[in-house]
């Protein structure tokens, strides 16, 4: 199989007559994800607890295993409150919290909409944890109403870039892969789509879905 093209790299608008599906990302292509920001929101005035949720919560070895449905916020809590000490609250709270401070990105939703009206089948790909998918999907349903299926990590026990994800977005969204284009702020993730032969576009500044899908 040949691998895929970075579109965004050869193009400067859409091919349109290249296409049949167009899959998206979630996180910063859809809503935004800013742990920065979130655990501001969650813990204010207090940096020193703030670093540590960044550190050992967001960017601790639990939240890939979140997003490949290995393991649950309270058992991760647990384990981190016997690691480094702390609240299992403060721990739940990090886990969480986020989940109902996201907000929609209107460029991502409005290049969804415009493959929609071309005709294209438009699919969800993303690394998500259950709780939290089941929470966005219940939060914005009128947003994402118009997406035709999903491929999620979790369910699957599969992440982004590992090959077997790509594999199962085209058993279930039935894709061929050169006629389908992968939408993603991480560069890896798009190398991977691009190696399972799916056309790649690397979401990397603001603006450049709005300029591409026109």
């Amino acid at each position: 199989m040949a691998e895929g093209t970075r579109f965004d790299l050869v193009y400067e608008t859409m091919p349109w007559h290249k296409v049949d599906t167009v899959v998206f990302d979630i996180g910063n292509i859809l809503i935004r994800f800013a742990p920065d920001g979130f655990i501001e929101t969650l813990f204010p005035g207090d940096p020193e607890k703030q670093e540590k949720m960044l550190r050992e919560v967001y960017n601790g070895k639990y939240w890939i295993e979140f997003d490949r449905g290995t393991i649950g916020y309270p058992e991760a809590a647990q384990a981190l409150v016997r690691e480094f000490g702390g609240a299992y609250e403060d721990y739940m709270k990090a886990m969480t919290g986020w989940i109902d401070l996201k907000t929609p990105i209107e460029e991502g939703f409005r290049a969804a909409r415009r493959c929609k009206r071309a005709g294209k089948k438009i699919w969800l790909l993303s690394n998500y944890h259950d709780t939290a998918y089941e929470r966005l999907r219940e939060k914005f349903s009128d947003w994402f109403d118009i997406f035709d299926g999903a491929t999620i990590s979790c369910y699957l026990h599969q992440i982004k870039p590992d090959p077997e994800i790509y594999e199962s977005l085209i058993s279930q969204s039935g894709l061929v892969p050169d006629r389908a284009l992968f939408i993603d702020d991480t560069k890896i993730n798009v190398e991977g789509a691009m190696r399972a032969g799916i056309h790649g576009f690397h979401m990397d500044e603001i603006g450049k879905m709005d300029r591409f899908f026109i």
